[in-house]
């Protein structure tokens, strides 16, 4: 029996970035959730991805961008089988990944950010589009670019225990074209990882390459 398939989103987005990736999966009769996030701060973030991961014990989790430092913190005493690093965040224990981000920086990410007079982030749209879907279909990148959330951010947790993914299996996928995670970052975490993938193209796999993501899934999923 195959295992459950659980996906997080990265910041300003939904569990609707998945719908090509999930939609191959379950064509392959494969049990596949995505968390819609509230994007509030990073602490309800992490309680709504822990609520769904631990519904579903035995489950392959993929974390994409932001969403890698999401399922670190959230699978902490959960069954899992599998962890996958989506051009993510892959904090170490310890660590300042703040400054660790400063030294990888983003200028595009950067650029294409709006602070709102409420505090909360929200994407400039052409800009967001060169950081988020340079390689995109230009309809796919428009519709997806109308789909964004602002993004409340705060200081990035600092984990004061092992991470999980030094016990749990996982996978880091490489954006090498990526405008939005720094490649560098990614080769840092990468070598945190038990496998790595590269992928040519953008930070957004999940629009140009579904069935890449759903068929890395479904070999891991059994």
């Amino acid at each position: 029996m195959s295992k459950p398939i659980i996906l997080i989103h990265g910041a300003w987005h939904g569990a609707w970035c998945f719908e090509r990736v999930a939609r191959s999966l379950r064509a392959e009769k494969y049990e596949v959730f995505a968390a819609d996030l509230p994007l509030l701060g990073h602490e309800g973030d992490i309680e709504v991805a822990r609520e769904l991961i631990a519904s579903h014990p035995g489950a392959v989790v993929l974390g994409h961008s932001y969403g890698g430092l999401v399922i670190t913190h959230a699978v902490y005493g959960l069954e899992v089988s599998h962890l996958v690093y989506l051009a993510a965040l892959m904090p170490d224990r310890g660590e300042d990944l703040g400054a660790l981000v400063e030294k990888h920086p983003s200028a595009a990410l950067h650029q294409a950010m709006v602070m709102g007079e409420d505090g909360r982030i929200s994407m400039d749209p052409e800009l967001g589009i060169e950081a988020f879907y340079g390689d995109c279909d230009p309809q796919d990148a428009a519709s997806a670019i109308e789909r964004l959330r602002p993004q409340v951010f705060s200081e990035f947790p600092i984990l004061d225990q092992d991470p999980p993914w030094r016990s749990v299996p996982s996978t880091y996928v490489v954006c090498k074209d990526d405008n939005a995670q720094n490649p560098s970052l990614q080769a840092v975490f990468a070598e945190r990882a038990a496998k790595v993938v590269e992928w040519d193209g953008s930070h957004s796999p999940f629009l140009t390459r579904p069935e890449a993501v759903a068929k890395l899934l479904a070999n891991l999923a059994g």
